[in-house]
């Protein structure tokens, strides 16, 4: 296999919690909240994100590589509750991604806490058994699946982010 070619300049990422669907936005809040008082220093990385964006992360393993290997399964923002403003990933604002095992499991606990989806939780043993692909930093709304459907899709499309927090009740 022949090694792939280095990254492409790095797309924006939007880190504004005021994009995100109303209750959502309030429940990520209190996650933080928690964070900080065990002492941590929480760090919102990524929330709504663009199509531009998705693309550039799904090139990672496929297309070029910095070492990072894959980022993520979704090809476009369609694929991703990032791409409604229901997702968001948090890390570790000293040590990003490589945060010691214990900020997970805060993470982890407060989103759960909180009636948040944890990627971590993405590992087969948990309450999503068919989901395997786990991924630390990422919370989301509710008890949806790990990517949006179809008619997500099309509720984006006809009446936009409004319509789609409305049908989980994320407003």
């Amino acid at each position: 296999m022949s090694k792939l070619p280095a990254a492409p300049a790095e797309v924006p990422v939007q880190s504004d919690l005021s994009v995100l669907a109303p209750r959502f936005q309030d429940a990520v809040n209190r996650v933080i909240e928690d964070l900080t008082a065990w002492g941590y220093t929480p760090q919102v990385f990524e929330t709504l994100r663009t199509n531009e964006r998705q693309t550039f992360l799904y090139g990672f393993g496929r297309d070029y590589d910095d070492g990072r290997g894959t980022v993520t399964q979704s090809a476009t923002a369609h694929d991703t509750w990032h791409g409604y403003g229901l997702a968001v990933d948090i890390i570790c604002a000293r040590r990003k991604w490589s945060a010691a095992p214990d900020f997970w499991h805060v993470l982890g606990t407060s989103a759960r806490r909180h009636g948040l989806v944890w990627g971590g939780d993405w590992n087969g043993d948990w309450s999503i058994s068919d989901e395997t692909f786990v991924d630390r930093p990422h919370i989301q709304w509710g008890a949806m699946r790990r990517s949006p459907s179809s008619r997500a899709v099309e509720l984006k499309k006809s009446g936009g982010l409004v319509a789609v927090w409305s049908a989980v009740s994320a407003i």
